[in-house]
């Protein structure tokens, strides 16, 4: 037996040292198998090998390479010629070993808890379709969490859309009342996962510009710009009597459009008189009730694309019992939408069947549809009809229907 005078402190004990600890870091810690010894490493190398594999015959010193077991090398440092402290122990006295396996496992289950807890805190409602997607989204083809994801911000995202749609709430507000950092959703990670799923949820395509994502953080009601955020009425009359309430109504009896800002419905609740309230999706629409109706069209909203925060909170104010009239384009974000709006606000679809479908698409030519297909379970065969004919159809076709109903409508 070789003694530790001999190798203590050596190259040599310390090349065989360094292979032992990248094998044992990468293995669970555990003294077993053997390591690949580069005999180049340190002169002697090749002898010592010799010496802890007690083999018959030495390793020739032209040798470029040789096997070790870690056991004998275990056994071998134990001795107390060799300083009497086994691999493990010598290797943590120079510094602590870093179990690489474990720790991996542990970020692994780390992020599958993070999964877990995206899919209980937002699959307990009806809606499950684009929380699948996103999920989807998120996944490695091994079904695991990928490793572009943070674990934080998966986290700050799910408590975000947990607590979405909210009612012109600004997202300062937002981001504090679900972490408790007014900064969580400034940008970064969690708001990065926030968007991707509200793109999924609306059915649209996920947005790169500064107005198209603070639009689609108005789809959820969230106020990125109270002032910038608005909703267009027609005919809109409210009860109270405060300065914001008298220009709609004196907008409404000049048959005027007019739009609402977030900060202008923060200054006082705008209750409207109508029990009928119609909601559509194009300015088109609005733009030709009050060019033909004037103010004797019925109590028009415009959402003027998705819903924004400022439509979110003015029908927040709504009467009870009012009765909302919704529709959109003939297409897959249109029928979301409406689905969207029946949900929250139990909404009854506006000329938004089959039969008015079919005759608008047989008028003239339209554009193919496009983003993911979904139902229309208040008249199935409406969906049925968009995906055999793939086209949409724009709301615009149907205006001269739509200025009947809100001439109708302002007997309401």
């Amino acid at each position: 037996m070789t003694g530790s005078g001999e190798w203590r402190g050596s190259a040599e004990l310390s090349a065989l040292l360094d292979a032992a600890r990248k094998k044992l870091e990468s293995n669970w810690l555990r003294v077993g198998g053997n390591i690949t010894v580069d005999l180049s490493d340190a002169p002697e190398l090749w002898r010592l090998c010799s010496a802890i594999s007690r083999s018959n015959s030495s390793l020739h010193s032209r040798a470029r390479s040789t096997k070790l077991d870690l056991e004998r090398f275990d056994v071998w440092l134990s001795h107390p010629l060799n300083g009497g402290a086994g691999l493990i122990e010598t290797l943590t006295e120079q510094a602590q070993l870093q179990d690489k396996k474990r720790i991996a496992a542990d970020k692994a289950q780390v992020r599958s808890d993070a999964l877990d807890r995206a899919r209980e805190v937002l699959g307990g409602g009806t809606d499950r379709e684009w929380i699948e997607y996103w999920i989807a989204s998120l996944l490695n083809q091994d079904g695991t969490l990928g490793g572009r994801v943070s674990v934080d911000a998966l986290a700050v995202a799910t408590q975000v859309l947990a607590l979405l749609p909210v009612d012109g709430m600004s997202l300062t507000e937002l981001a504090e009342l679900a972490t408790g950092d007014t900064k969580a959703l400034a940008g970064g990670g969690a708001a990065k996962l926030v968007l991707d799923a509200l793109s999924l949820r609306e059915n649209v395509p996920r947005p790169v510009d500064p107005v198209g994502i603070r639009a689609l953080w108005e789809t959820a009601g969230v106020s990125v710009d109270a002032l910038s955020s608005r909703v267009l009425v027609l005919g809109y009359r409210v009860v109270e009597n405060h300065t914001v309430a008298r220009w709609l109504n004196d907008a409404a009896d000049e048959g005027v459009p007019f739009p609402v800002t977030v900060d202008m419905l923060a200054r006082g609740p705008l209750t409207n008189t109508s029990s009928t309230v119609f909601v559509c999706e194009n300015i088109a629409v609005l733009a030709a009730a009050a060019r033909t109706l004037g103010s004797g069209s019925g109590s028009v909203i415009c959402t003027d694309g998705q819903p924004s925060a400022a439509v979110h909170r003015l029908l927040a104010s709504r009467a009870p019992g009012t009765t909302i009239e919704w529709r959109a384009d003939f297409d897959w974000a249109g029928l979301h939408m409406v689905k969207r709006a029946m949900d929250r606000y139990d909404a009854s679809p506006w000329r938004m069947d089959v039969d008015s479908y079919r005759r608008a698409l047989d008028a003239r030519n339209s554009e193919p549809l496009k983003g993911h297909p979904t139902d229309s379970p208040w008249d199935p065969e409406l969906s049925a009809a968009l995906r055999d004919s793939g086209r949409a159809v724009m709301e615009e076709r149907l205006i001269p229907d739509l200025l009947a109903d809100l001439r109708v409508g302002l007997d309401d």
